[in-house]
C-alpha cells in the first residue's frame, strides 16, 4: 500500500469525515467540503469507522472540548456497546497489519482499564487487539492529572496495532467487536489504518547484534545493559548495532553517540519499558553522527510531568545525525532535542499517543529537516520548533501529517529565523491552539529573516479557547513577548472547515506578512480575526462558506492591504440570521468590517 494511494485515502478521510450535505456544531452549520489532491504517500490506508459498515451508534460531529467526538479524527466515531455491535472495514488494498484508534472507559480511580477487540474475517477469528485507557484519560486543568475527581476528562483515545499473520486481499471484510471475554460498557472506534508490512529486514554487514550481549528478545529480562554494551563496542569498532526481531525491555535512558542503531523494521524490532529512551549527550558537547532507524520505542508514560525527561529520543543529536522510520509511542514527548546543534534529518517517524509534544527542536537548532512524519494524538503541539533564548534557523518542516493534537497546535514555530513549513497536512486541533502557529512566545528569540508557510492544508483547524473565551485561528500569529517583524510568506494554502476564524493576528504589532493564493473553504467565524496593530497584504485570497463577515477587527488597528484578486471575504455584508455575536472574551471595540475600511 505504499505510494500515493495511502496519502490520498487519508486525505479523503480528512476532508469527508462528516455528513455529505452539512455539519451542525455548537458553532453553526458548515457546508460540505470539496475533494482535494493529496501530496506524497504514507505506508497505510486509513478508513474512518463512521465510513465503514457498522452496528452501533455514530457519535458526533461535535467540537466541544471534553467530548469523545471532539477528539476523534474527523470529529466522528462509532460507539460499540452491545454484544452484536461491530465495525466492519472493507480493505481497499492488500494488508497484513492493522492499527486501530479507540477509547474505552477509564478505571474508577483513574488507574486505567484494559480490554480487547475481537478481529474477525467472516466467521473466523484471526486476532485480538488489546485496548487500554491507561495512557489516556487526563483530568482537570493543565498540566492535568489522573484523578477523575478533578473533572474535565479528555485525551480519551489510544492506538493499538496487530500483525494479522497473513496477507488479506483487497475486498476482504475485517470486523471489529468488543471481546466478550473481557467486556467493557462501551468501546469507541475512531478509525483503522491498514498496512502491508514487509518481512523483517536482515542485519547490516558487520553489525553487532544485541543478542550477543545477552539481550532478551521476549522482554522477560531487562536488556538495558546489553544494549549499552553493544553500543559501546560498536562505536569502538565503527560498525552498526543490530536490533533483531523481538521485544526488548529497556527501563532507562541509553546514551548514543557516533553510532548507527538499526532494526528489522518498526513492526518487528521493539524497545519497550518504563523510562526507555535513546539520548544524545547534553549540549554544547552533544552527540554526532547518530543514526537511529527501523525500530519502535514504546514507553509507558501515563501522566504529564513537565519536570521529567521522558522522550523516546532526546538530548542533543547533530553533525549528520538522522532519525528514520521509527515508531514512537507512549512517551511524554516523541522527540525532544536540545541545541545548539546543526545538521539533523528526521524522516518517516510515526509519533503516537504522547502526553506532551510529538516533536520539539529547542534552542539553537540549525540546518535541520523534519520530513514525511506522521503524528497523531499528541498531548501538546504535534510538531514544534522553540527558539528558547537562542534562535533556531534554517529549519524545514515539510510533507508531514499531524492529526488530532489534544492540546495546542498541529505545527508551531516559536521564534527563530529562516524557517519553512511546507506541504504539510494538519487536521482536528482540539483546544487552546490552531492548525499552524507562528509566535513570539515562551521566551523565544523573536521571528526574523524569511518565514515561509506554503502549500499546506489545514482541515478543521483552530478551536474555541476556554481561557480567552474566543476563537483561535486555523492559522494564527501571536506577538506576545515582542512584535513580529519578520518577512512572513503565506502561500498556496488551503484552509478548510475552520472551527472559528481561518486567519488570526493577535498581540503586539505584526508586520511583514504577505498572504498569496490562500483558499478558505468554510469557517464558522471570520476569514480574518484581527486583534493586534500592524499590517499585512492579501493577494488572491478567496473564501467561500464563511459564516461571519470577512473581517473582525479589534483594538489598535490592523491594516489589511488589498493586493488584488481577493474574493468572498472582502465585504462586511452578512445576512442578519447568520450574524455572529461577539464572544465574551473579545474587547468591546471589536467590529466587523470590509477589506476597504
Amino acid at each position: 500500500m505504499r505510494g500515493r494511494s495511502g496519502r490520498t485515502a487519508l486525505l479523503a478521510g480528512l476532508l469527508f469525515a462528516q455528513p455529505p450535505a452539512a455539519e451542525t456544531t455548537p458553532l453553526g452549520t458548515i457546508a460540505a467540503l470539496p475533494a482535494a489532491e493529496a501530496p506524497a504517500g504514507l505506508p497505510f490506508v486509513e478508513i474512518e469507522a463512521e465510513d465503514a459498515a457498522f452496528a452501533g451508534r455514530a457519535i458526533g460531529p461535535d467540537r466541544t472540548f471534553t467530548s469523545l467526538a471532539a477528539e476523534a479524527s474527523g470529529r466522528r466515531a462509532v460507539l460499540l456497546a452491545g454484544p452484536d455491535d461491530h465495525v466492519e472495514f472493507t480493505l481497499p488494498a492488500p494488508a497484513n497489519a492493522v492499527i486501530v484508534r479507540a477509547a474505552i472507559p477509564d478505571g474508577p480511580g483513574g488507574e486505567g482499564r484494559d480490554a480487547a477487540l475481537a478481529v474477525h474475517v467472516g466467521e473466523e477469528r484471526i486476532g485480538t487487539l488489546a485496548v487500554t485507557s491507561r495512557y489516556g484519560w487526563f483530568y482537570g486543568r493543565y498540566p492535568f492529572t489522573n484523578n477523575p475527581s478533578d473533572g474535565a476528562a479528555h485525551h480519551f483515545y489510544d492506538e493499538t496495532r496487530l500483525l494479522l499473520g497473513r496477507t488479506l486481499p483487497a475486498g476482504t471484510q475485517i470486523r471489529l467487536s468488543i471481546d466478550q471475554a473481557a467486556p467493557v460498557p462501551w468501546t469507541v472506534v475512531d478509525l483503522a489504518d491498514f498496512e502491508l508490512v514487509a518481512p523483517p529486514a536482515t542485519a547490516p554487514a558487520d553489525a553487532l547484534s544485541i543478542l550477543a550481549f545477552g539481550a532478551d528478545p521476549f522482554g522477560a529480562r531487562d536488556s538495558s545493559t546489553a544494549l549499552a554494551q553493544a553500543i559501546a563496542q560498536a562505536r569502538r569498532r565503527g560498525v552498526p548495532v543490530w536490533i533483531p526481531p523481538g521485544t526488548f525491555r529497556i527501563d532507562r535512558q541509553i546514551i548514543v553517540d557516533r553510532v548507527t542503531i538499526a532494526g528489522a523494521g518498526l513492526w518487528h524490532s521493539v524497545l519497550r519499558g518504563n523510562g526507555v529512551g535513546l539520548y544524545g549527550r547534553k549540549a554544547p558537547r552533544g552527540s554526532r553522527r547518530v543514526v537511529l532507524r527501523d525500530f519502535a520505542i514504546l514507553g509507558e508514560v501515563k501522566e504529564r510531568v513537565d519536570a521529567l525527561q521522558r522522550a523516546g529520543v532526546g538530548g542533543s543529536l547533530g553533525e549528520g545525525s538522522e532519525l528514520r522510520n521509527l515508531w514512537l509511542q507512549h512517551h511524554k514527548v516523541g522527540v525532544w532535542l536540545d541545541g545548539p546543534l546543526r545538521s539533523l534529518a528526521i524522516r518517516g517517524l510515526r509519533i503516537l499517543d504522547n502526553t506532551a509534544d510529538g516533536l520539539n527542536l529547542r534552542r539553537g537548532v540549525s540546518d535541520a529537516v523534519v520530513e514525511g512524519n506522521f503524528v497523531r494524538n499528541s498531548g501538546d503541539d504535534g510538531l514544534a520548533a522553540w527558539s528558547h533564548r537562542e534562535a533556531n534557523h534554517n529549519l524545514a518542516y515539510r510533507d508531514n501529517v499531524v492529526v488530532a493534537p489534544v492540546l495546542a497546535n498541529g505545527i508551531a514555530i516559536y521564534g527563530g529565523r529562516d524557517i519553512s513549513v511546507t506541504g504539510n497536512v494538519v487536521a482536528d486541533s482540539v483546544t487552546q491552539g490552531g492548525g499552524i502557529h507562528l509566535g513570539n512566545r515562551f521566551d523565544a528569540v523573536p521571528l526574523s529573516g524569511t518565514i515561509t508557510i506554503a502549500d499546506n492544508l489545514i482541515v478543521r483547524g483552530g478551536s474555541f479557547d476556554p481561557n480567552w473565551r474566543f476563537g483561535v485561528g486555523a492559522l494564527w500569529l501571536y506577538a506576545l513577548d515582542a512584535p513580529i517583524r519578520a518577512s512572513i510568506r503565506l502561500r498556496n494554502m488551503r484552509i478548510v472547515d475552520s472551527t472559528l476564524p481561518a486567519l488570526q493576528f493577535i498581540g503586539q504589532r505584526i508586520e511583514g506578512v504577505q498572504a498569496e493564493n490562500v483558499h478558505i473553504t468554510g469557517a464558522a467565524g471570520h476569514a480574518l480575526q484581527l486583534q493586534s496593530p500592524g499590517a499585512a497584504s492579501f493577494q488572491d485570497v478567496a473564501a467561500v462558506g464563511v459564516r461571519g463577515a470577512g473581517i473582525l477587527a479589534c483594538g489598535d488597528g490592523f491594516k489589511p492591504i488589498d493586493a488584488g484578486g481577493n474574493s468572498g471575504w472582502t465585504e462586511k455584508a452578512v445576512s442578519p440570521d447568520q450574524a455572529l455575536p461577539l464572544a465574551p472574551g473579545l474587547p468591546r471595540d471589536c467590529r466587523e468590517q470590509s477589506l476597504g475600511q
